[in-house]
C-alpha cells in the first residue's frame, strides 16, 4: 500500500481523536486498511506528520473492552477463532501463511501473528495462541 499524504493522516488523526474507530475510519478510505490507519494515528508511522496522536494503551485494563468491544479490534471474534483454528496438527504448524489471513481480511500480517502468538485476545483462552513449530 502506498504511503498515505500528509492531510490525508491529518484527518485520521481528527477522526480518531472525535472518538471515531479505526475501523469505522478505514471504512471512508477502502485503499488503506484500518490497521494501517491505526499506525498512522497512533504514530507507529508518520509520528513527524501533523495532528494528534492518539494515546496508546488507552484500554489495556478494561475487561468491558477486550476482544472486539475495544476500540482498537481490527477483527471479531469469529474471524480471530477462524485464524487460530488453522493450526495443523500433523505439520506441527500453520496451514495458512499469516499473508493469507491478512489478505482474506484486510489487515496487516502483523494483526495476524499477534493473535497466534497469544499477544491479543488472550480472554478467548484459545489452546493454538501461542503455539510454535515443532
Amino acid at each position: 500500500m502506498a504511503k498515505p499524504p500528509l492531510p490525508l493522516i491529518v484527518k485520521w488523526r481528527d477522526l480518531a481523536q472525535e472518538g471515531r474507530f479505526y475501523t469505522d475510519i478505514a471504512k471512508g478510505f477502502p485503499d488503506y486498511t484500518a490497521s494501517q490507519i491505526r499506525h498512522y494515528c497512533l504514530g507507529h508511522s508518520g509520528a513527524s506528520a501533523p495532528g494528534p496522536i492518539q494515546r496508546r494503551r488507552r484500554w489495556s485494563d478494561n475487561p468491558w473492552l477486550q476482544g472486539e468491544k475495544s476500540p482498537h479490534a481490527l477483527l471479531d471474534e469469529k474471524q480471530v477463532r477462524e485464524v487460530l483454528d488453522d493450526w495443523d496438527d500433523e505439520k506441527g504448524y500453520w496451514r495458512n501463511a499469516a499473508g493469507h489471513w491478512a489478505k482474506l481480511l484486510k489487515v496487516s500480517p502483523s494483526t495476524i501473528l499477534a493473535a497466534r502468538r497469544g499477544d491479543t485476545w488472550k480472554h478467548l483462552k484459545h489452546p493454538n495462541a501461542g503455539r510454535k513449530k515443532k
